[in-house]
């Protein structure tokens, strides 16, 4: 009983309302209705060197929108991990086919306009391997720290290099990059059923 308390406790829902948290489909629909899948890269990468560069960094983004940003973030991560159990956008080609699979993935690049670079074959045809990967190194509960300490250090006039080590955010930009890309395929998926 001990384990199953904690292990919700790590991975406690804040961010989603009742609704989202029954249907957290909703969630990336409003994620990429808010912008495109290059746009939330590059705002990610934006806030990344905010966080490992400091005020040498040139800050493009407004704090309302860095806000903005974190929330809608932290609300993928919440919505990842409600469905990491469930096989989203997996393709039906078995992966020791690779010139089956490697065919319908030039044909989908040139559907969808923008397509994932990071994740490799296996979690190009079932983008839900990383839905489970990214809890792995952190839980719900860790990212939303991280990510909220991401936030004031990138709003802060006074950077605090100290306040994150190179591997922390090396670790959570990647699997944030993975994050958006698989959603962004699965997204894509289900609009053209």
């Amino acid at each position: 009983m001990e384990n199953l308390t904690e292990n919700h406790t790590k991975n406690r829902i804040v961010y989603l309302d009742n609704d989202e948290i029954a249907e957290p489909r909703k969630v990336i629909n409003l994620f990429f209705d808010a912008c495109s899948l290059p746009e939330h890269l590059d705002t990610l990468k934006e806030w990344r060197d905010d966080v490992a560069f400091g005020t040498g960094h040139t800050r493009k983004s407004s704090p309302d929108n860095l806000l903005y940003d974190y929330e809608l973030t932290v609300r993928l991560i919440e919505a990842a991990w409600l469905l990491k159990g469930q096989k989203m956008g997996k393709l039906s080609i078995n992966k020791e086919n690779n010139k089956v699979a490697k065919w319908y993935i030039r044909t989908e690049k040139k559907k969808f306009g923008h397509y994932p670079r990071t994740l490799d074959l296996r979690e190009t045809l079932k983008p839900s391997l990383v839905l489970k990967n990214i809890f792995k190194p952190y839980n719900v509960t860790e990212y939303r720290k991280i990510l909220n300490k991401w936030l004031y250090d990138a709003l802060s006039m006074n950077f605090l290099e100290e306040s994150h080590s190179k591997y922390e955010v090396i670790t959570v930009y990647e699997q944030l990059v993975k994050l958006f890309e698989a959603m962004w395929l699965i997204n894509q998926r289900f609009k053209y059923r």
